[in-house]
């Protein structure tokens, strides 16, 4: 398995020379467009090449970083917007367990009793106001206030999440020309994670672990780095995210493990009419070691995931409407942690 992150590591920084929230591993990058067009000439040329005013973004909501894939036409203007995303875990029946011992987010032990025999579900649901600020030509500045919506069985917990601010900064732009066969862009950039959500409520009955909290109760740090690149005759885009998220310790000395991502994703140019259809595939990869819990590592916490993505983008003048579907091909949790089942990201978006 290292073999694996070090190649896909490579793989995503060697093309830019080149991915809050996945409650078990984490993940966080999704909203990255492209800079505003800088003189007429190009736009003329860009225009020449596309066929019609299309510009190019793509993005992509990792888990506890935020992100989000897709590409659209208006990756020059700001934009506004709420995205809706679910996650559904799955723990099979254990005939084994008629009731087990957890520790909660004061390190104290609680016990969770089962029925014999009975499995468990757990979503993950998030509504989340986002947008995206140009403050130059060259540098934007990405925010995510999301509000939890969590289930286990028949417990819930709701309440405020943790908001991200980013800033990213492109450091290169092919120039384009009416011989330009291969266009790219590389972003470089990062942010925080503020601990804006709530992360100490406790339920009627049962415990409530860290990872079913609404937020994390700590400030963390974001790197990211974006590479795109596009055969623009043949309306064929490549998108490269990577980020990874230093963590700290909350005040109930919990401390979420870093975590790196990393996606990769196709898409298509497809026009009829007035309306812009984007299908897009692709990777996404997290991984994440162990928890910790006064010092020493929390058991049910850590492992790594890949995912096959797959979903469209719509887009009618400056509304947008996305959708991404991830399935799990492959997972390896440390301990005993509830399977990933999929992931489904819906967004409504306005540009400006």
């Amino acid at each position: 398995m290292k073999k694996l992150i070090l190649v896909l590591a490579l793989l995503f920084i060697s093309t830019s020379s080149k991915a809050e929230n996945n409650p078990k591993n984490s993940k966080d990058i999704k909203d990255i467009k492209d800079p505003k067009e800088q003189t007429n000439d190009f736009l003329k040329i860009h225009l020449k090449l596309s066929g019609q005013n299309k510009q190019d973004k793509s993005e992509t909501e990792c888990d506890m970083c935020g992100c989000y894939m897709g590409i659209e036409p208006n990756f020059s203007k700001n934009q506004v917007g709420l995205r809706y995303y679910t996650f559904k875990f799955f723990s099979p029946a254990d005939p084994e367990t008629a009731a087990e011992t957890q520790t909660d987010n004061t390190g104290l032990p609680n016990q969770v009793n089962h029925e014999e025999h009975s499995s468990s579900t757990e979503y993950y649901n998030n509504v989340e106001l986002y947008g995206r600020i140009y403050i130059s030509p060259k540098m934007r500045v990405i925010f995510g206030i999301p509000f939890k919506f969590n289930k286990i069985d028949n417990k819930e917990l709701n309440g405020m999440g943790d908001m991200r601010v980013l800033g990213q900064y492109q450091v290169y732009n092919t120039n384009i020309t009416g011989k330009t066969v291969y266009w790219q862009r590389v972003f470089l950039g990062g942010g925080l994670k503020l601990p804006t959500g709530v992360y100490n409520k406790q339920l009627v009955y049962g415990i409530t672990e860290p990872h079913f909290q609404p937020g994390t109760g700590s400030l963390d740090l974001i790197v990211n780095g974006l590479y795109m690149g596009k055969l623009e005759k043949l309306g064929i885009g490549w998108r490269n995210d990577i980020a990874y998220t230093f963590t700290t310790t909350n005040k109930n000395e919990y401390q979420f493990a870093n975590r790196f991502n990393a996606a990769t994703t196709f898409s298509y140019d497809l026009n009829v009419s007035s309306l812009t259809m984007l299908p897009h595939a692709g990777l996404y990869y997290e991984t994440a070691n162990s928890d910790k819990l006064n010092g020493k590592s929390a058991a049910g916490s850590g492992g790594n995931v890949l995912f096959v993505t797959s979903g469209v983008d719509f887009y009618y003048k400056l509304l947008s409407l996305d959708v991404i579907y991830e399935l799990p091909i492959s997972e390896n949790l440390y301990d005993a942690q509830p399977e990933n089942r999929y992931r489904l990201y819906l967004g409504l978006g306005y540009s400006f």
